[in-house]
């Protein structure tokens, strides 16, 4: 049994609803408007009580990301992570784009969300379940997504904000649309999407969508991001040297990273992390050595080799008993870590040969082209140290940009 508090504040109406497993046993919503109306905490701790509960009886926590209402967002965001750190429970972040397309119910479907004048965060998921997502002024936004959509026969189903507009714009590009009445994701599609397990794993906390997040910048980024997610792997530039990265929970390219590098799978794979909090919800033991240098030295230039708790961790880390860690420095890596989850990560170089410090010169050794390229000019090439804090004494196993003097007065400290 799995106790889920599903919260949803993206617009005007918040909602919450408590779910044994795949089960409802409560659920309320309430307009923010409403002189009676108090906070987010207030509704969702009525649903608790209703159900015959407490907040000691959860085990893990669901909260709409948006985009939407910023501020309300933020409200419900906070609260969430507010509980699940009292707690010690995981979140899954859902975002609203995703929730209105599992409402409307068919696809192609087009939805929009505002942004402040002009603005909208927009989801373009076409036939195939494949979503294109982007930020700007719906003109624009709208027109590169009809492109997107030429030859289409099936009506667009809409859903969100400016639906009129948007058929208005996309009748002009000779596409048929279907207006789904849908203004703003409900709490119903939070549980909808948890009890069908149609999410990411719970990671430790959430963060609201902005234009600022990787899926909307539209640069170098989103397009590593859509890559990873869709099965391929990414050649990204860190805070040290260049890596190969691929998601985890697609295996099939773990098989082309290893054929890219002409390398044999004799060594597993370390991760990257957005923060040294999403640790525990992977299985990962943080030992005190380690929370003491991750503290000193993350994010930045440190791998640390832990041990792996099988009964917690997912299934993408079983079988293995320890995994290298690090938190990475460059802030558009860790923008892309908040937004696709850990991403298994290692060194962008042929079997044998030294890393190059730029894309060229990488793509030159490799056995071929990852499936997106992102190019962070010239990197220092001075790797990571690493520690393995999962022996009785922890150990340098590599010097690298972070001194060995320096990894010993943190550790003896």
């Amino acid at each position: 049994m799995t106790l889920t508090l599903a919260v949803e504040t993206s617009s005007r109406v918040y909602g919450a609803a408590l779910l044994d497993d795949d089960r409802v046993l409560a659920r309320a919503s309430a307009d923010r408007g409403d002189p009676g109306f108090v906070d987010v905490g207030v509704l969702a701790g009525g649903v608790i009580r209703d159900a015959g509960r407490s907040v000691a009886d959860l085990d893990r926590l669901a909260v709409d990301v948006g985009p939407g209402n910023l501020a309300s967002v933020r409200a419900g965001i906070a609260y969430v992570n507010a509980v699940a750190f009292a707690r010690g429970v995981p979140v899954v972040a859902l975002d609203s784009l995703s929730l209105l397309t599992t409402q409307a119910g068919r696809l192609p479907a087009l939805v929009l969300r505002p942004a402040g004048g002009t603005a909208v965060y927009a989801s373009l998921t076409s036939a195939d379940g494949h979503a294109t997502l982007r930020h700007g002024d719906v003109d624009v936004v709208v027109k590169e997504l009809a492109e997107r959509l030429a030859g289409t026969t099936e009506p667009v189903a809409l859903a969100g904000s400016r639906r009129d507009y948007a058929a208005a714009l996309l009748a002009g590009h000779g596409l048929a649309t279907h207006d789904t009445g849908l203004d703003a994701p409900d709490v119903d599609a939070l549980t909808v999407r948890l009890r069908a397990g149609e999410h990411d794993p719970a990671v430790v906390s959430a963060a609201p969508l902005t234009e600022s997040s990787v899926r909307f910048r539209g640069d170098g980024f989103t397009a590593a991001r859509e890559a990873l997610l869709d099965g391929g792997v990414a050649l990204l530039p860190t805070d040290t040297v260049y890596g190969l990265a691929v998601h985890p929970r697609r295996p099939a390219a773990i098989d082309t990273l290893f054929a890219l590098k002409d390398r044999p799978r004799t060594r597993e794979l370390p991760i990257m992390v957005a923060t040294p909090d999403e640790l525990p919800a992977l299985g990962v033991q943080v030992t005190e050595a380690a929370r003491r240098l991750l503290a000193a030295f993350s994010p930045g230039p440190l791998t640390v080799a832990l041990g792996i708790d099988a009964t917690t961790a997912p299934g993408w880390l079983q079988g293995r008993d320890e995994i290298g860690v690090r938190v990475p420095s460059d802030p558009d890596l860790r923008a892309l870590l908040s937004d696709v989850g850990p991403l298994l990560v290692t060194s962008a170089n042929a079997h044998g040969e030294p890393t190059a410090q730029a894309p060229g010169p990488i793509l030159d050794q490799l056995a071929g082209r990852p499936d997106a390229v992102v190019d962070g000019g010239v990197r220092s090439g001075v790797p990571s140290t690493v520690v393995n804090c999962h022996l009785d004494v922890p150990r340098i196993e590599r010097e690298g940009a972070v001194p060995a003097s320096e990894i010993e007065r943190v550790i003896n400290a």
